[in-house]
């Protein structure tokens, strides 16, 4: 079952997290599997971002084709929010998947970055929207799904 107690429950197996101070921030909807960071509210050093669709995954080369098969990204037209959303918290921002307009009137540059979108790019449709940390400054990621069927991000900064 993927649900958010199922994920609890794998979560305190496989990554010994505590029961009593585990905190779960679901993403976007994705058909069949739940995004999320999960993180002990008693010590930050442990979070752990991923995807849950019976079993937990972690790494960033295996969760974003899954989510974004499930999404039809690039079959079919995704929303740009959603696809931003799932796919910046897997990048590993899951506080602030992707910027938003109060933050990038204040901290980013209005002429230039924007809330998720799609753009065109090398003849294709992709999603674009930018990002930043406490510890780096703000990017660009674009979505593409590859001739072969597999995806790519590509980050950049054009807005220095």
């Amino acid at each position: 079952m993927v649900d958010e107690e199922h994920l609890r429950s794998a979560l305190r197996k496989q990554f010994d997290m505590p029961k009593d101070s585990l905190r779960v921030e679901i993403g976007p909807p994705v058909p069949g599997m739940l995004v999320f960071y999960a993180y002990d509210l008693k010590d930050s050093r442990v979070g752990v971002t991923g995807v849950f669709d019976g079993e937990v995954r972690t790494d960033f080369d295996v969760t974003l084709p899954l989510v974004l098969r499930a999404l039809g990204y690039g079959e079919r037209e995704v929303d740009p929010m959603v696809v931003a959303g799932a796919v910046g918290k897997l990048e590993g921002n899951p506080g602030t998947p992707f910027l938003t307009q109060f933050a990038i009137d204040q901290s980013g540059n209005p002429a230039v970055m924007t809330l998720p979108r799609l753009v065109s790019v090398e003849g294709q449709q992709v999603v674009e929207y930018w990002n930043k940390t406490s510890r780096t400054p703000p990017w660009r990621s674009r979505v593409f799904r590859k001739a072969d069927g597999s995806f790519e991000v590509r980050h950049d900064n054009p807005a220095r």
